[in-house]
């Protein structure tokens, strides 16, 4: 694939995805451990009230999914994949980008996602999109490996966000102007 993010779609993902989102969960995140992201379970997920389960197409292609998760005043970001062939081209942050702004659009502070400890190039990642680390967790995975907790604040997003225009401040009339 030579498409960059600029002609990559992000949109809710639909059923008929479930079996491709779990394929590539499977091999890129869940490799080594007991798939738990099954066809059945992401189709669940995608019906959830408090998740949202995007995928990325390039010319109509599933290049790479997120699903995100939101509470009160936080969301995690469940599981991130691209497919290898389309990785360094802005896919995956412009997936995060997506549900950052419904996560700030909903109010939500904080944005935690969980990265194997051994995977250097998803800590580089999300730390270049602003994550920082707060916390590892030993046996997180399964009981077998453990983890790495990031945390992006999102008040820094919604603080950049653009002010909508000032109204214009009503002036009183002068005495002259004033009806009679």
């Amino acid at each position: 694939m030579t498409e960059s993010a600029d002609q990559v779609e992000i949109e809710l993902a639909r059923d008929a995805d479930a079996a491709e989102i779990s394929e590539l969960s499977r091999r890129y995140i869940e490799y080594g451990l007991r798939q738990a992201y099954t066809p059945q379970r992401i189709r669940e997920l995608i019906r959830h009230r408090s998740k949202n389960v995007v995928v990325a197409r390039a010319a109509r292609r599933l290049v790479g999914f997120g699903i995100m998760s939101y509470g009160e005043n936080s969301a995690n970001l469940d599981l991130l994949a691209v497919r290898k062939a389309c990785r360094g081209r802005g896919v995956g942050g412009k997936i995060v980008a997506w549900l950052g702004k419904v996560a700030t659009t909903a109010g939500i502070a904080l944005l935690f996602v969980q990265v194997r400890e051994q995977n250097d190039i998803a800590i580089r990642f999300y730390q270049r999109l602003g994550f920082n680390r707060v916390e590892r967790i030993a046996g997180y995975y399964q009981g077998r490996e453990p983890a790495v907790i990031l945390c992006r604040n999102l008040r820094s997003l919604l603080a950049a966000a653009p002010s909508p225009p000032a109204a214009p401040v009503p002036r009183p009339l002068p005495d002259s102007e004033k009806p009679r």
